[in-house]
């Protein structure tokens, strides 16, 4: 009977151990991304990497108004190599259990209010340089905002095909940006038809050399990641032209415009001019401004790969490894296609513009 008792003892023992083990181990954290400010900062230097040791006060949720400290590393060359200073917003990633924070990371710095700013400025100099058209100027930028957010992604996240959805936005884009500019006109309708013709010129060019040098969409980090992240089917070749007619697409608008804009200005004061003489008129003015708007377009695509341009010199890749690698491979068919659709808006233009005037 002792015995037996002993081992009911023990069971019992066993079974309060383990529940005791088991509640021990879970423990319940949250995470929580919040603002704050720094309210002190001290480097020091722990081996070969400098550290600082931050207090700040957190600024919203849960926590707000209580002190935290925590550290942060100067890695030079990580992204987040960032050198607190006194007053400085920034946002941390809490680590809570219960009402208690147990863990502080720093994410980065709160930079929302600069930009804010900066936008400010830029919207201010265009209504007080651009007056009304300023304004109209604006609220085409406004729409093509809402066109890329709102139905480009939209419609891309369902499914449809890449190519087809971006030239049914571009040409949103186009025929709203120069209707609200210069108004419903023969002249609109020159500039957006020569827009039109530049950027499909393009985005056919890209299509057919991009199958024919087997490029896969997938060429750079921002794109791997998305691979592995997203839960969507995406079409990532069809992204890649996508990008290639959308940036093409601010050039082409604006040599389009300048070159009707200067033909209806000739059959203006010269109403007896030839539509021959137009469009020679429109070709001499396209050539002029075809060489900066080229320079323009290549120059902001190498701007975009200088890292991984100096990432190949370094490793001392030879000249045909580097042109043969994806990457480089997808940015050349980029800005080519992009300067090629341009080139080719100046006749489309002239001669649209010529007829139509």
């Amino acid at each position: 009977m002792q015995i037996k008792k002993s081992m009911i003892c023990m069971v019992l023992l066993f079974l309060c151990s383990s529940i005791f083990f088991v509640h021990g181990e879970d423990t319940q954290y949250n995470y929580e991304k919040v603002k704050a400010v720094v309210l002190k900062e001290n480097i020091v230097q722990r081996e070969q990497i400098k550290e600082q040791i931050v207090t700040a006060r957190i600024l919203e949720g849960k926590f707000k108004d209580g002190l935290v400290e925590f550290k942060n590393p100067l890695i030079q060359g990580a992204s987040n190599n960032i050198e607190l200073q006194r007053n400085m917003k920034i946002f941390l990633t809490l680590q809570a259990q219960g009402d208690r924070v147990v863990a502080v990371n720093f994410n980065d710095i709160v930079r929302d209010f600069h930009l804010k700013i900066l936008f400010l400025i830029f919207v201010a100099l265009l209504i007080l340089f651009g007056g009304y058209k300023g304004v109209r100027s604006f609220i085409a930028l406004v729409i093509t905002a809402i066109c890329i957010v709102y139905v480009f992604i939209p419609l891309i996240l369902r499914g449809k095909n890449f190519v087809l959805t971006t030239i049914i936005v571009s040409s949103i884009i186009v025929i709203s940006s120069f209707i609200l500019i210069t108004g419903f006109s023969k002249k609109s309708l020159s500039a957006i038809l020569g827009t039109i013709g530049g950027t499909i010129t393009s985005g056919i060019l890209a299509i057919y050399f991009g199958s024919k040098i087997q490029l896969t969409g997938v060429a750079d980090e921002m794109m791997e990641l998305l691979v592995a992240y997203s839960s969507y089917n995406i079409d990532f070749r069809g992204l890649l032209y996508s990008g290639i007619i959308i940036g093409a697409l601010g050039a082409v608008m604006d040599v389009s415009m300048t070159i009707t804009s200067v033909v209806y200005e000739i059959k203006s004061k010269t109403p007896n001019i030839r539509i021959r003489s137009l469009f020679f008129s429109g070709l001499s003015v396209g050539r002029d401004i075809m060489a900066t708007m080229t320079n323009t377009l290549i120059l902001a695509y190498v701007g975009t790969s200088l890292p991984l341009l100096l990432m190949f010199i370094f490793s001392d890749m030879a000249v045909i490894d580097i042109i043969n690698s994806q990457y480089i491979a997808s940015e050349i068919v980029r800005s080519l296609c992009g300067s090629i659709g341009l080139i080719l808006t100046i006749p489309i233009t002239s001669i649209i513009a010529a007829i139509n005037t």
